[in-house]
């Protein structure tokens, strides 16, 4: 909610009686009074400014009910009392005085309403004792009668809406009604505009924040710069200098150096693309950590001799799974990769009711080291599998297409929550709940696992320049990851036909080789 305007307090008379006014009134509403709830109704959706709305309001209740003045008094909880929000009168009393005026959390008509959510329809303020009449000594305004309807949201309530000294008579239940009415409308825009100002507090925060993250990183890469072209220049005279003394410099952790003068380079490239809001592609920053890995070995084979042989076993190891991209381009048939992981599905689905149709594929020679082909497809078909139920189907393809060649894995399984889909290349997050998972080997529905198949495929395409991307609809039987398959079609109670199943949910994984990474077979 806005700054609260210090306002008068309530100028409202105190009646002999302060009546709960719920009671309908016989008689049809006047049409003056329903175009009075119809221009209140227009001013909330034209406009987003809440004291111009309550101006609209608080004014066509003056003159629609024919009264002396009307007003909005809201509960400030900081202060704990009452202000003015909007309040006119014919006579302007209240205008000069509001910011002046504010009552006590307990007292006058105000605080009955707002306690007990009640609207109250007073006929005599003169002889009721609930009055607050310090309003009345601060403004000048005399209060003969009232009616004070509280304004109440879904969650709370902010205040109280009133009208004041009827000219002709007393105010009735119909005029009750037609207040209670214009009620709704004040509060929500009241509520919208805390909303909209959280919002906006929100969004300057986000700004200032981002203009010192700018600032900050602006300096760090500027301040990287200079240092860095100096150290590289002074590594190469070194190297020289060496050389010309006799001394082989590749027996020395030069290029261990460089390496890493490059990981800063790397640091302060992030930085300007930061500032300057270019992509900078978080898959770059898994390929690095590969780098890293292999100068933490090479760093603890150093300092440790005697685990020598057990670092180099976790480099081959590493290097078995992730291959360096500075290694020697291989080349590997697709055809050969596809009969090869058949081969191997058939002998791993064999307790499994399950079809997966290997289409023949077009012929084609893929420039990557074979290894890196087989796992890529490998983690793709074993993904599609273990997400799919008995009596569904599986496809993989391999096409020739202009762009260079696609190979697909298209599975009529549960498919990836929506929510979840954004995720699923970030590595050992597990799109199932964890205690979901069946607890079946490899190849198995809902065998579960650390999802490291698709971050290796995502590390593979950024090393080696393809690119992976996947479709997919969830299962609507099962719209949550909470929600279980059955694991078998013909146990599903959603659908009467396997067929389907195959139109319910499936996700397709597309991987894109670009041209020059393809030969004709």
């Amino acid at each position: 909610m806005t700054e609260p305007d210090k306002g008068p307090d309530e100028t409202m008379p105190t009646d002999e009686s302060v009546e709960a006014a719920g009671t309908s009134s016989a008689e049809p509403i006047d049409p003056a009074k329903m175009v009075l709830l119809f221009n209140a109704s227009k001013a909330l959706v034209s406009t987003t400014d809440v004291d111009q709305l309550l101006n609209v309001i608080v004014s066509e209740v003056q003159k629609v009910l024919n009264c002396e003045g009307a007003g909005v008094l809201l509960h400030d909880e900081e202060k704990n009392d009452f202000y003015w929000r909007n309040v006119q009168d014919r006579s302007g009393f209240f205008s000069s005085a509001r910011e002046e005026i504010r009552i006590p959390r307990d007292q006058g008509v105000c605080a009955w309403v707002f306690d007990r959510g009640e609207p109250a329809l007073v006929h005599d303020a003169s002889n009721d004792p609930r009055i607050y009449r310090p309003v009345e000594t601060k403004s000048g305004f005399t209060t003969r009668n009232m009616v004070c309807v509280p304004l109440q949201t879904r969650d709370k309530r902010l205040g109280v809406l009133y009208a004041l000294n009827k000219i002709d008579g007393s105010f009735t239940t119909e005029d009750v009604e037609i207040v209670q009415a214009l009620s709704g409308n004040v509060a929500l825009a009241l509520e919208n505009a805390a909303y909209y100002e959280s919002l906006m507090k929100s969004h300057q925060e986000l700004e200032r924040l981002n203009r010192v993250k700018s600032k900050t990183l602006n300096h760090l890469s500027h301040e990287l710069k200079t240092p860095l072209a100096i150290v590289e220049a002074s590594l190469r005279i070194m190297e020289r200098r060496l050389e010309a003394s006799g001394v082989v410099p590749d027996a020395l952790p030069f290029e261990r150096i460089r390496r890493n003068i490059g990981r800063l380079k790397t640091i302060e490239k992030q930085c300007s693309y930061i500032v300057e809001d270019k992509d900078y592609p978080e898959r770059q920053v898994i390929s690095e950590f590969l780098d890293q890995l292999a100068d933490f070995i090479e760093l603890q084979q150093d300092e440790q001799p005697q685990l020598r042989e057990a670092f180099e076993a976790l480099r081959r190891a590493v290097d078995a799974q992730f291959p360096s991209k500075r290694e020697e381009i291989g080349r590997v048939s697709v055809q050969d990769v596809f009969q090869e992981e058949e081969r191997r599905v058939r002998k791993m689905i064999q307790d499994r009711r399950l079809t997966v149709e290997f289409v023949r594929p077009d012929p084609a020679i893929i420039k990557v080291q074979p290894q890196i082909m087989m796992s890529v497809l490998r983690g793709l078909v074993r993904n599609a599998v273990e997400n799919t139920p008995d009596r569904s189907r599986i496809v993989i393809t391999g096409r020739n297409l202009a762009t260079g060649y696609r190979i697909g894995v298209t599975d009529f399984g549960v498919g990836i929550p929506e929510s979840e889909q954004p995720n699923i290349f970030e590595g050992f997050y597990p799109i199932q709940e964890i205690d979901m998972y069946s607890s079946g080997r490899r190849y198995e529905f809902n065998a579960g696992g650390t999802g490291t198949d698709l971050l290796k495929i995502r590390i593979f395409a950024e090393r080696f320049g393809f690119k992976v991307s996947f479709q997919s609809c969830r299962c609507p039987c099962i719209p949550t990851s909470r929600d279980r398959c059955p694991g078998d079609v013909a146990k599903c109670s959603c659908c009467d036909k396997i067929e389907e199943c195959y139109e319910k949910g499936g996700t397709e994984f597309v991987i894109e080789f670009p041209p020059n990474l393809v030969e004709e077979a």
